[in-house]
């Protein structure tokens, strides 16, 4: 038998074997160690306050803390916008049109701002 055969064998075997994985495990979470993944469960897992400058944007922006769970459970991070190298760690979360920045620490997230493109917000802390 040469390299060939041999290795077709063996993609076919890994494949049929990841298919059946995948069969018998449909609910499992395959990219949860990503980071974006991670830091979103922290984000929902500890406990979480919103900024004074934070609730005049919502006020503004006309959102209110429902939506503002929505974001937290469906959104995703933006790293490119975060500030990850920082301490406190700052997290750009981004959710349809809006865009927030929550600060993350050990034991508490905290939400520092809220944007929407067509709303312009005069909140200052």
């Amino acid at each position: 038998m040469n390299f060939k055969q041999r290795l077709s064998r063996y993609l076919l075997g890994l494949g049929i074997g990841c298919l059946i994985v995948f069969m018998m495990f449909p609910n499992h979470d395959w990219l949860g160690w990503t980071p974006g993944k991670t830091v979103m469960k922290q984000i929902r897992e500890v406990n979480f306050h919103i900024s004074d400058v934070a609730l005049c944007q919502m006020d503004c922006i006309g959102i209110n803390k429902d939506q503002i769970q929505l974001a937290r459970n469906e959104g995703h991070i933006n790293f490119d916008k975060s500030d990850v190298k920082g301490s406190p760690l700052v997290y750009n979360l981004e959710y349809g049109n809006l865009t927030m920045n929550i600060q993350l620490e050990t034991d508490k997230a905290t939400l520092k701002e809220v944007s929407a493109p067509a709303n312009e917000c005069n909140c200052h802390e």
